[in-house]
């Protein structure tokens, strides 16, 4: 069972991360899974933490394994988007190119020749699910 669907709609979903029990049980491997992503994608510090919605002090102590604290359930649905557009990408480009898009300028809708990361931390949680969805579309143009 994948624990970070992210889906909205999901009630079951939204009201396990809801449950401060269940959140705590989720966050190591959230912050463990996130922090490599990010770290694939070789993001500067200052950009990981606003794209986690957390002071730089916070993704440090995040990224380096001491942080003891609980995501939000927004935080948990930041991650779970991330997986999945780092998913999309290896499916859509493969593993070299999943590791490099997010922070290469692209000149495609929505990004405007901006790296997609760039995009995503200008915004809230809907800028990375508008990744999320665009990067769907077209890995679903792509199978076609």
């Amino acid at each position: 069972m994948n624990h970070f669907s992210g889906v909205r709609g999901d009630r079951s979903q939204n009201d396990r991360l809801r449950r401060t029990k269940d959140r705590k049980e989720l966050t190591p491997v959230a912050v463990k899974t996130v922090a490599t992503l990010f770290d694939l994608w070789a993001l500067p510090p200052r950009k990981a933490a606003k794209l986690m919605n957390v002071d730089e002090a916070t993704w440090a102590a995040m990224d380096d394994g001491s942080w003891q604290g609980i995501l939000s359930a927004e935080q948990l649905e930041r991650t779970s988007a991330f997986v999945a557009i780092y998913r999309s990408l290896t499916d859509i480009f493969g593993e070299s190119t999943a590791e490099n898009w997010p922070m290469a300028a692209n000149r495609l809708d929505p990004f405007r020749g901006k790296p997609p990361v760039d995009f995503m931390a200008s915004g809230d949680l809907d800028r990375i699910q508008a990744v999320r969805r665009h990067l769907k579309a077209v890995q679903h143009a792509k199978a076609i």
